[in-house]
């Protein structure tokens, strides 16, 4: 029985259930790369994130189509090349100016990088491959235009809140 199931067998509609399911594991996701990358790199993998999409645009349609998953294969490993030799182009972190202020920022930033990470990969996928595996409301959330243009500024925005802060 899958996460999805527990939230079954209490009660919750099966849709529901699916997007509870995946906020859940989009967030403890999200702390896991938070404190695995921690804060000093946290900005560069944004910065990567978009370089990778960036990249994704400008690649000729014909040289990923051979696959339709081969345009978010390509996107992740774009994003995990370029946080490999980030430390050689980036040097910006989040600081810690706030006492007790730290974790709650860099839990939001890792939240809003892993949001917009899933939103590319799920959107450079087949929609009848996705929809496999999480809902339609989900997959609104995720992969619709709107919901590409919020993924892709709010992370910039919350960033450019952090300096006004800690200024």
């Amino acid at each position: 029985m899958g996460m999805q199931g527990l939230f079954v067998d209490l009660g919750l509609p099966e849709k529901i259930s699916g997007d509870i399911s995946m906020f859940l594991i989009l967030s403890v996701v999200s702390v896991g790369l938070g404190m695995y990358i921690g804060r000093f790199r946290l900005v560069n993998v944004l910065i990567n994130i978009y370089i990778a999409v960036a990249l994704l645009g400008v690649i000729p349609a014909k040289w990923l189509s051979s696959s339709g998953i081969l345009p978010a294969v390509f996107f992740l490993a774009a994003v995990i090349f370029l946080t490999i030799i980030g430390d050689y182009l980036f040097d910006i972190h989040i600081s810690n100016t706030v006492p007790g202020g730290f974790f709650w920022r860099l839990f939001v930033m890792s939240f809003l990088e892993m949001g917009l990470v899933f939103s590319i990969i799920i959107s450079h996928l087949p929609k009848k491959i996705v929809l496999q595996y999480i809902s339609e409301s989900s997959l609104s959330y995720f992969a619709s235009l709107y919901a590409q243009i919020f993924w892709m500024v709010l992370p910039l925005v919350f960033l450019l809140f952090l300096s006004k802060r800690s200024k």
